[in-house]
């Protein structure tokens, strides 16, 4: 999988330099230096580690979703109703909460751009920020974009971090759930008691 994204980020690198021969010269005019430094840097190296890193994870997590529920059918298809039930509701809660977290995350990107390309203007044009006496204009225009990049991120950290306390506490409940309907479960639903053991267990991988 390394091998993989490291060739993929290579062809990206390549297709982006490219296409950016191509563009016009009105791109160039309109879009800061650091901001298209950002496209090879922050942005290819955040997909590098979706390749990596996300993408491997992912197929491990089906695999073991995959092997989990069918064991947990054969042990109790009763309580195995109820897992697929709250886990419903989790699935509905990432989508909401991560809904929002990426539109935040998109804007945090797109802000880093423009710091970067701030500053690499800001530092390339230093000497004629200091003949003209544009320093405090010139932090004034930083903090303006850094408090920008501040708040995305905030919100967009913010979504991502309350995700799991939420699914925990859902997890939890699962648990809860499938202890009690096992206990109130028609006994010839459950022929051997450590079918009832196995369901409560499996519920927390």
């Amino acid at each position: 999988m390394v091998k993989i994204s490291e060739k993929a980020q290579k062809v990206i690198r390549d297709e982006t330099f490219a296409k950016m021969q191509k563009l016009p010269i009105k791109y160039f005019d309109t879009h800061a230096h650091g901001d298209i430094m950002s496209i090879y840097t922050n942005d290819i190296d955040t997909l590098n580690q979706m390749i990596s890193q996300s993408i491997p994870q992912v197929f491990a997590s089906i695999i073991t979703i995959v092997a989990v529920f069918i064991t947990m059918l054969v042990s109790n298809w009763c309580l195995t109703l109820v897992v697929i039930f709250t886990l419903i509701i989790m699935l509905a809660s990432t989508k909401i909460i991560a809904g929002r977290s990426a539109k935040y995350f998109i804007g945090q990107q797109k802000a880093v751009g423009e710091v970067n390309g701030y500053i690499e203007e800001m530092i390339n044009g230093q000497k004629v920020v200091k003949v003209f006496c544009h320093e405090e204009k010139a932090k004034e225009g930083f903090d303006k974009i850094n408090d920008k990049l501040l708040e995305e991120s905030y919100k967009a950290n913010k979504f991502a971090n309350i995700l799991m306390p939420i699914l925990v506490a859902l997890g939890n409940l699962q648990y809860v759930l499938v202890a009690i309907v096992r206990r109130n479960t028609i006994n010839k639903w459950i022929n051997k008691p450590k079918h009832r053991i196995n369901c409560i267990l499996l519920t927390t991988k």
